[in-house]
């Protein structure tokens, strides 16, 4: 969207936060998604029981609003966010003291500017929902899973995320299985913890696939295929229950999908009851990091732009 100050055409500009437990990311963007000035970050400061997020929040807000005229402001962040005021309901060990934060009431306070703040992996499932697909064939559902130091979930029916009768929906990195939780035995973390256990070393993702393209009869391959065996796992629960369209992986793993994709789908096939279970189209995600800030972007467009 665009307005005319006189007789000029002005684009309208957002400013979209991505909250996490080591960065905080932003840039601005048009109403259409396009990107504007080049994405920054700032480390998060977190101590062993508080955090200067909010702080640090105000801070690129009152930088950025300095320079450019801001038409809102819009946050994903980490921990389960309370859909009706924008604070944070709950978060983990991993954010100390961010729980109860009001981040939307006092952004809006302070710079009369529209706020939207949305879950991290809520707003990468409105990321790709938005950009990912064309305007005439977005799915009608849609899962999104990141993997990374978890396992994160989120569901998009109708265009509208799912996010339950207490805003919990989506938490399946902590689905139950025999061997352990979804996120304990499919997550980056999970795999890296396993292939340390094959010769004492600690990898990281890129020298996994590395020492996997090596040797592919190492103990490196059993630990990758356990990984793709429990990834299957969590993926077929999910399409049991919500018969999805497609699903998107996403997490910075995903840069193997040309040997994760093809593995995971026949590991589907294998495990499911029947084939016609695993209908859905297994998807890389595409936008990366930005699809947090996409993401929150889009939530806080079909807000409305409204404030308070």
């Amino acid at each position: 969207m665009s307005y005319l100050k006189e007789g000029v055409i002005i684009e309208q500009q957002f400013l979209a936060i991505d909250i996490g437990g080591t960065f905080i990311k932003y840039a601005t963007f048009n109403q259409q998604g396009s990107q504007l000035r080049a994405t920054e970050k700032v480390a998060t400061i977190i101590s062993e029981a508080s955090n200067q997020i909010l702080a640090q929040v105000l801070e690129i807000v009152e930088a950025i609003s300095s320079e450019v005229t801001l038409s809102g402001v819009a946050i994903s962040t980490a921990g389960v966010v309370d859909a009706a005021d924008g604070s944070i309901r709950y978060s983990g060990y991993t954010i100390p003291g961010y729980t109860g934060t009001p981040l939307k009431q006092t952004i809006e306070h302070h710079y009369q500017l529209p706020c939207a703040v949305i879950n991290d992996v809520n707003a990468a499932a409105y990321g790709e929902y938005w950009q990912s697909f064309g305007e005439n064939d977005k799915p009608k559902s849609l899962c999104c899973l990141t993997i990374g130091t978890g396992v994160g979930g989120a569901f998009v029916l109708d265009g509208q995320v799912y996010v339950g009768a207490t805003g919990m929906a989506g938490e399946v990195g902590y689905l139950p299985f025999a061997e352990g939780l979804f996120q304990d035995l499919a997550s980056t973390t999970a795999l890296l913890k396993a292939a340390k256990q094959v010769d004492g070393k600690d990898l990281t993702g890129e020298t996994f696939f590395q020492l996997l393209a090596e040797d592919a009869n190492s103990g490196y391959q059993v630990v990758f295929d356990n990984f793709i065996t429990a990834l299957a796992q969590g993926i077929l629960t999910v399409s049991y229950v919500m018969n999805p369209e497609v699903v998107i992986l996403g997490g910075g793993i995903l840069a193997q999908e040309s040997i994760i994709l093809p593995k995971l789908e026949a590991s589907l096939k294998k495990q499911a009851i029947d084939e016609r279970f695993v209908s859905a189209e297994i998807k890389a995600a595409k936008l990366g990091n930005n699809a947090g800030m996409l993401g929150a972007l889009y939530y806080l467009l079909e807000s409305g732009l409204d404030r308070g």
